[in-house]
């Protein structure tokens, strides 16, 4: 397989619909990973919703900050209080009055940029579908006029820009006159916002910062514009325009501080053709990165349409995507605020992207954890009075002074700082970047790892007084919160793998960069907490033992939103197929087999697991994806058991209209882990699929900066070629009783071990 091919396989992968779909959920998903477009064909009109993930309003409320306290004095007050401190109205009063802000306003959110509009005649025009080119960006509606003609009308964004581009054609690729009336409607703006003023093309809207009084304060104050240029003829009134002879449009969005944007006053006037090139050449970048070809079309199409996605929602340069990222029209895109949730929504769509080569995207997570470090370092130090940093549940990309969610039930979980923290280590082993470790990655580790230690040797926190280290309070994601007796709170599965993950990558960064004598007082309580470390809480079930979220788990009548009692295989990547004793990947396969979810975030979580432990069912891992397919191929969370958390009643796609759900755009992370295993220092080639089905992949980064090329069929590996781009030692789990490189070396140990210098590749086959 050559990188060249890619883009062409990529082609065939586009998405299409026959038919008008003027529903949000049914239109054409584009994006430059700032500015998203959702395309949509009505019978009478084509819709463009523009949204982008720097368009927010950035109104905040923090009137709870005063309420808050410290961990010490509202710890005491509960560790008083008899009984389930929920039936406590002390309790209640303070967690409504920490929550009040979250709970009671709508902003700060995600604000719709507008929804543009082309008109046409349905008597003589009609909408036959759509075909959007993820290989290039190009999305081509289909238009059939009165006599039967075909004619097209084309829409392609700016990789350059936050710009969008219009263009009809004829069957000959000459000018077609389609639409007769162009309409900006800009979002009807919230309670307390300013109305957008019109402009003679296009219109701007202000979003003010707290304490606006009516004048746009500089550097302060943002918002944003929509302006538009078309050829032809148009005869304006306000954001209603009449127009008549229109081949081209082009619509572009400008963001940022209020007093800058308003001094874009004309769109830039690139033709199509210019843009269309251009936009060609960044997307051919970006597919020869990586990609796969198997004959299972489907399992591929997951692979190629989610890292299209991807780089909708993401760039190198933008800002980190909330839930529901870059997509949003009215109320869509903006339930939970369309804020970052650190419990798994926010890291979960970078999950993939080590091993597809495209490591760049991550900058925006990393930018983003940077940005959070105040109010982290504020949290621990005058919360909890504790060094380090403690990061936030939920969190704005707009200036907090204090984290938004501070209840004891969600804003406790421990578990969110080294999550936080966690894909920077993965950025260092898939990348091999000492200065970025050093510079950027280290300093947040080390953050979070100076919370975690103060926490465990803190005063308290060993409430069963043995010889370990614990954690606790903890609370379980999604389950239980703060419970009587603290029965659930002592050692949360999620919070031990993910802590001791972090302390890990601590100790191996410090070796790294040779910081012996500057850490020496963390390393050294660090590693004393490791040797002191609780074990994965467990349970003898009906089904044999399993791991539970948290000891004192009824093991066989619990329902998990996450898989929370599963997570020491991934992310914690502690125990997987051929890591752990064979008593604890024996437990960890059952804990898998036996897992109940009831679909609130298990549509890659549950398989990712699986495919680790070897256990993944492709099959029905592609059913659960199609139960989740919206009619625009982005999958969305669905419920799949009640019982839980859900009632019997309930309705199953409660969720689904919520908005784009960017945290299953990381289901090509599964898809990959069919193919190759590279998180640990043995490559494993095809470690989840069947060597008699034909399959292919090219470029995959595994630990160490390797780049690997391989193909199966016929029951057999076919090759295998490695390219070091840092150099070093590549091990790779021998798929042959014996292999032969390009030199003709022979190699029949179960690992194969070579030694590569910086660029060099080595190609193996069967000897």
């Amino acid at each position: 397989m050559n990188r060249k091919d890619i883009p062409e396989i990529a082609k065939t992968h586009s998405i299409k619909r026959e038919v008008a779909s003027p529903d949000f959920f049914e239109g054409a998903i584009m994006g430059n990973g700032n500015l998203g477009v959702v395309v949509c064909t009505r019978p009478d009109a084509i819709v463009l919703y523009l949204g982008h993930n720097d368009i927010w309003d950035i109104r905040i409320e923090e009137g709870h900050k005063n309420s808050i306290g410290t961990f010490k004095e509202i710890w005491k007050k509960i560790l008083d209080t008899p009984g389930d401190v929920h039936n406590a109205q002390w309790y209640n009063d303070y967690v409504k009055a920490v929550t009040s802000s979250y709970s009671q306003y709508v902003y700060p959110r995600p604000y719709p940029a507008s929804a543009v509009y082309f008109f046409f005649d349905r008597k003589e025009y009609e909408v036959t579908g759509h075909t959007l080119d993820i290989s290039n960006g190009l999305l081509t509606v289909n238009i059939q006029d009165s006599s039967g003609k075909n004619c097209f009308v084309k829409v392609v964004l700016s990789m350059q820009k936050d710009a969008v581009y219009v263009r009809t054609e004829d069957s000959d690729g000459k000018p077609a006159n389609i639409f007769y009336r162009m309409k900006i409607a800009p979002h009807t703006p919230d309670n307390g916002l300013p109305d957008y003023n019109t402009l003679e093309n296009g219109f701007i809207q202000l979003l003010p910062y707290n304490g606006y009084e009516g004048v746009p304060r500089p550097e302060i104050d943002k918002g944003f514009s929509v302006l538009y240029k078309t050829d032809g003829k148009a005869k304006i009134s306000g954001t209603d325009i009449e127009i008549n002879d229109l081949s081209e449009a082009e619509i572009l969005v400008t963001e940022g501080f209020y007093t800058d944007v308003e001094k874009v006053t004309d769109t830039d006037g690139f033709s199509f053709d210019d843009v269309r090139k251009n936009t060609e050449k960044v997307w051919t970048d970006y597919w020869m990165k990586s990609g796969i070809k198997t004959d299972d079309f489907f399992l591929d199409h997951i692979w190629y349409t989610n890292t299209y996605f991807l780089r909708c929602v993401l760039s190198e340069n933008s800002r980190c995507p909330g839930l529901f990222g870059n997509w949003m029209y009215g109320n869509i895109g903006t339930a939970w605020h369309g804020d970052y949730h650190m419990n798994y929504n926010t890291q979960q769509p970078f999950w993939g992207l080590m091993a597809a080569n495209r490591q760049e995207l991550h900058m925006p997570y990393l930018r983003m954890v940077e940005n959070f470090m105040p109010v982290s370092t504020s949290w621990a130090r005058d919360f909890y009075n504790l060094d380090g940093a403690c990061f936030p549940h939920s969190a704005y990309p707009v200036p907090m002074t204090v984290i938004p969610y501070p209840s004891p039930d969600w804003g406790w979980e421990i578990l969110e700082t080294p999550w936080t923290v966690q894909s920077l280590w993965w950025h260092y082993t898939y990348t091999g970047d000492v200065e970025l470790l050093k510079n950027r990655l280290f300093p947040l580790i080390k953050a979070a790892t100076a919370f975690l230690a103060g926490y465990m040797t803190r005063e308290g926190s060993n409430p069963v007084k043995d010889d370990k280290y614990h954690l606790f309070p903890t609370i379980v994601p999604e389950k239980y919160g703060l419970s009587e007796g603290f029965k659930y709170n002592l050692d949360g599965a999620v919070d031990l793998t993910l802590t001791k993950f972090v302390f890990n990558a601590y100790i191996e960064a410090v070796n790294i960069l040779k910081l012996d004598s500057e850490e020496k007082s963390l390393a050294e309580t660090v590693e004393k907490i490791l040797s002191a470390f609780p074990e994965y809480p467990v349970a003898r079930s009906k089904w044999g033992d399993v791991y539970v979220s948290v000891a004192n788990e009824d093991p066989d009548n619990v329902i998990y939103n996450c898989p929370a009692n599963i997570m020491q295989i991934f992310p914690g990547e502690d125990i997987d197929e051929r890591q752990g004793s064979e008593k604890e990947i024996e437990i960890a396969k059952n804990s898998w087999l036996h897992h109940y979810n009831e679909g609130g975030n298990d549509l890659v979580f549950y398989h990712l697991i699986g495919a680790r432990l070897g256990l993944i069912d492709i099959e029905k891992f592609k059913r659960h994806v199609r139960y989740c397919l919206m009619q625009n191929e982005t999958a969305a969370d669905r419920v799949t058991l009640t019982g839980g958390r859900y009632s019997f009643n309930i309705d199953f796609d409660f969720m689904s209209r919520m908005g784009i759900w960017v945290e299953n755009f990381s289901l090509h992370a599964v898809v990959a882990e069919c193919l190759i295993r590279g998180h640990r220092d043995v490559i494993e080639l095809f470690p989840n699929w069947d060597k008699n089905k034909p399959a292919q992949f090219c470029s995959f980064r595994t630990k160490g900066a390797f780049l690997v090329d391989a193909e199966c069929k016929d029951g057999t590996v076919s090759y295998v070629r490695i390219t070091a781009e840092k150099g070093g030692v590549a091990r790779i789990r021998n798929p042959w009783s014996s292999a032969k490189d390009e030199n003709g070396n022979i190699y029949s140990a179960e690992v194969i071990t070579v030694l590569l210098n910086k660029g060099e590749t080595v190609s193996l086959k069967q000897g």
